[in-house]
């Protein structure tokens, strides 16, 4: 194969995978202004909490916020990048009552379930959905930052390669 065509079919190719990086800004622009209808629903009493290691189902562990509901047998929590969940610990007390919205992501192998996007107390709000939404919109940025790199690098080299250099 000759090296100029071999080079703008790199070229190319580094050009699609901006298309990966658009893809994730557009799964974070979905996961904006959620409706929590479309999410599962349990009104349960609180049984356990605290902050524990997550496992997730790559081998990975991180530190988060977890409740246990009496109605299931699964631990629903929230991660946040800081590691503060102070205000978490004080606002859930076991034995009350709560509504829980989260995604049930049917993972057996992780022992929480991070997807835990609000928690109602009566009219009270304990965990507002707006921060499971500013989280999820961590992937527009790196999407849309990403993309428009990975275009303008697909640009360069294939100015750079294509163009014989004077000898």
């Amino acid at each position: 194969m000759e090296k100029s065509t071999k080079r703008t079919l790199n070229s190319f190719f580094l050009f699609l995978t901006s298309f990966i990086y658009f893809f994730l800004a557009y799964v974070g622009f979905k996961k904006q202004n959620l409706n929590l209808t479309n999410y599962d629903k349990i009104t349960s009493v609180i049984v356990d909490k605290g902050i524990d290691y997550r496992y997730g189902s790559k081998g990975n562990k991180s530190k988060c916020f977890y409740i246990q509901l009496g109605d299931t047998d699964r631990k629903l929590g929230v991660y946040r990048m800081s590691k503060n969940y102070d205000d978490l610990l004080d606002k859930f007390i076991i034995g009350d009552t709560v509504t829980v919205y989260y995604r049930d992501n049917n993972n057996s192998s992780e022992n929480i379930n991070i997807d835990l996007v609000q928690v109602e107390k009566g009219e009270q709000i304990l965990l507002d959905k707006k921060e499971y939404e500013r989280k999820e919109s961590s992937l527009i940025y790196i999407g849309l930052i990403a993309g428009v790199l990975t275009i303008v690098l697909s640009y360069l080299y294939y100015k750079r390669k294509i163009i014989p250099y004077a000898t």
